[in-house]
């Protein structure tokens, strides 16, 4: 039977501790450091620290430094396979903290080809997503997604990248449903407190707004039931090109989400045309980053 060493046993009540109360787990990281003989041992710690120090409590500067610690360790070997793992971590750390140019030094440390670059991108859009900043772990997925299908399926990583993206599958997916409830309940609250506004265009605004969080919630026939009810409102007042671009606009995005592509061609059409006759200098220049959106929307829909 192979009894566990110092460092194990201390590794394993760490571990433990951390599942209770990571910030002690975290103090007892310089005595993990002392126990550690081996290169095995260091590679163990390194994975630790980053998991405990960035992703569970984001102490990216300490994080950071005690990384640069392992990779004095003197039973570390230059350009190891470990050296060069503790440098990817550097580098995980260094970008959840905003500091680019460092991270962008030690991935050069510690990546050799695109398995480790693909590595390097699943494991810094994990701790960004953990930490809440899914915005900024969003281009790192997408570029882990895009180099894993160029590697092959033995290598380690393509195993690493399925289990990461399935956990932020398991995460995100109560989140979604969450904040789809939010959103809807949000606009029926709005729709209700403005229904009765004096200024008929802040009905049609109010209209509009509903009609986007019908699409995000994946309803178009119910945001096309909106577009009728604005167009109502347009021909009843009159309205200008301004008003008419946005109720084009929600309707060429709700066509080209139930599938429908020439009748989004068609709005698409009727959105540019909108957007060259308005006068006022704000609403144009609001209209025209809108309808880029718009056409990017249907060029996607397209190729989908």
């Amino acid at each position: 039977m192979v009894m566990p060493t110092p460092f194990e046993r201390l590794l394993q009540e760490t571990v433990q501790l951390a599942n209770r109360d990571a910030t002690s787990a975290y103090s007892r990281l310089d005595e993990l450091f002392g126990k550690s003989l081996t290169e095995q041992d260091v590679l163990q710690l390194g994975a630790f620290s980053v998991h405990l120090g960035a992703s569970a409590l984001g102490r990216f500067d300490e994080c950071a430094a005690f990384q640069r610690r392992l990779l004095t360790h003197p039973g570390l070997k230059a350009d190891s396979p470990v050296a060069r793992s503790l440098w990817r971590g550097l580098s995980v750390v260094l970008s959840c903290a905003g500091k680019q140019s460092e991270a962008e030094e030690a991935a050069k440390r510690g990546v050799t080809g695109p398995s480790d670059t693909c590595r390097l991108a699943v494991m810094t859009a994990q701790t960004l997503a953990v930490r809440s900043r899914v915005a900024e772990a969003l281009p790192h997925l997408r570029k882990a997604a895009e180099l894993c299908r160029g590697l092959d399926h033995t290598d380690e990583v393509v195993a690493q990248v399925a289990a990461v993206s399935g956990n932020l599958l398991r995460l995100a997916e109560p989140q979604a449903r969450l904040a789809h409830d939010l959103l809807l309940a949000a606009v029926e609250a709005n729709a209700a407190a403005l229904f009765h506004a004096q200024d008929w265009r802040i009905r049609h605004r109010m209209r509009f707004q509903h009609g986007q969080a019908l699409l995000l919630a994946g309803r178009p026939t119910q945001a096309l039931g909106l577009v009728q009810e604005m167009m109502e409102q347009e021909d009843l007042h009159d309205a200008g090109p301004g008003e008419r671009f946005w109720t084009v606009s929600l309707a060429c995005r709700a066509q080209a989400m139930r599938g429908q592509p020439k009748v989004a061609a068609g709005a698409l059409e009727a959105c540019q045309d909108f957007a060259r006759r308005i006068d006022d200098a704000e609403a144009a220049k609001a209209a025209q980053s809108a309808l880029a959106d718009v056409e990017a929307y249907v060029a996607d829909a397209q190729r989908s």
